[in-house]
């Protein structure tokens, strides 16, 4: 019998890999003699840097670059083989301000583009590019400046960092752009539909989270505006309608525009980068997880796409979450067909993240004795 254990981190009290051992341990106990396949997965969100690095047998390495504001900081990224990793969030994330210095205005994504002349150095051949949780409404210029692109204004001298002051920008020049990212294949894990501009825009929709006033996101949204104007009449790309060019801020443009980076989902870059498909073929049963199973699940979150795979292939697929949120059942039509959760008793939040690992142990083993169950019947 040939079991996939194939979770996604538990926020804030399981990393994946720690998740997938845990489920084994249940594995061993009620079925001894199967053979397991440990494929901690992930989404594109939170947990992904790991996830992919540790499957991957890559390294984690530690770079000096600039926070959103400027400031100096340590941001961890991965390399496997000859592929980056590379979290916008731990470069330009909102996480690394505090809410009272949240400044979408003056916020640059130069940190990232840091990051990204790093991997470039290092001969990287693929970056892949999570832009969740960032803190920035640039459109990628800051990671444009960083590679050595410009932007000149009508008076001749260089764009501040400021987004206010993109309305003054005449001219995209691309001569001195690091030659190195030609050759480098770009994967931006991007899960979201919004354009650049407009009401379902990057300024408007994602704005306000990252401290823009009502009079501030008109501003953003007009000056990115403009700015997509200049890239389609200096660099021959029109971003304006570019679906999910409105992610991270207008990252998902930027990249598009400066870099002729490729946007896909989150889970479709990671699946492809594990072969996660490839080796869940011949299993007999699937088992996944997250924080909790909720509506959202659905919305390519690792762990639905892992059980369409099963449904694919007739694999059965069973699932362990830490609670239960509104819609949880729709999960049976994306092939989690049985579901249970690690609470067994009232306590409080904090007793059930330390004691993580045994109650997910004791809810596996559980789902799993009704399996063995079925199998004899």
């Amino acid at each position: 019998m040939k079991i996939v254990i194939a979770p996604q981190t538990f926020k804030g009290s399981l990393t994946a890999a720690e998740a997938t051992d845990c489920i084994s341990g249940a594995v061993i106990d009620i079925f001894p003699n199967s053979e397991i396949l440990k494929l901690p997965i992930a989404d594109g969100g939170d947990g992904t840097l790991e996830t992919l690095v540790e499957s991957g047998n890559g390294e984690f390495i530690q770079s000096e670059i600039s926070d959103p504001l400027g400031k100096s900081i340590i941001a961890e990224w991965g390399l496997i083989g000859d592929i980056a990793i590379i979290e916008m969030a731990r470069s330009s994330g909102l996480a690394l301000l505090d809410p009272d210095n949240l400044d979408p205005m003056n916020s640059t994504s130069f940190g990232t583009g840091e990051l990204i002349l790093e991997a470039l150095n290092r001969g990287v051949k693929k970056i892949i590019l999570g832009i969740g949780g960032s803190a920035t409404n640039d459109c990628g210029v800051g990671v444009a400046k960083a590679l050595g692109i410009n932007f000149i204004k009508t008076d001749g001298s260089e764009v501040s960092n400021n987004v206010e002051d993109f309305i003054n920008i005449k001219n995209i020049n691309m001569e001195s752009i690091n030659s190195k990212i030609a050759d480098v294949d770009i994967e931006v894990a991007c899960d979201v539909t919004n354009t650049l501009c407009g009401k379902e825009g990057a300024s408007y929709i994602y704005g306000p989270q990252k401290g823009a006033s009502k009079h501030q996101i008109e501003v953003l949204d007009k000056n990115l505006m403009h700015l997509s104007n200049v890239i389609k009449s200096d660099i021959g790309k029109d971003v304006l309608n570019l679906v999910g060019g409105g992610a991270a801020g207008g990252m998902g443009a930027g990249m598009v525009a400066f870099f002729s980076a490729t946007l896909r989902p989150g889970v479709d870059i990671i699946f492809d980068t594990l072969s996660v498909e490839e080796k869940i073929q011949g299993a007999d049963l699937i088992i996944t997880g997250e924080g909790q199973f909720d509506i959202s699940s659905t919305y390519n979150k690792a762990p639905s796409a892992v059980a369409k795979i099963g449904m694919k292939y007739n694999i059965p697929c069973i699932g362990v979450s830490g609670s239960f949120g509104e819609g949880f059942e729709k999960l049976d039509e994306y092939g989690i067909i049985s579901k249970t959760t690690l609470i067994n008793k009232i306590s409080d939040l904090e007793t059930n993240i330390k004691d993580a690992k045994h109650l997910i142990k004791i809810a596996v083993k559980e789902q799993l004795k009704a399996v063995k169950i079925g199998m004899n019947l």
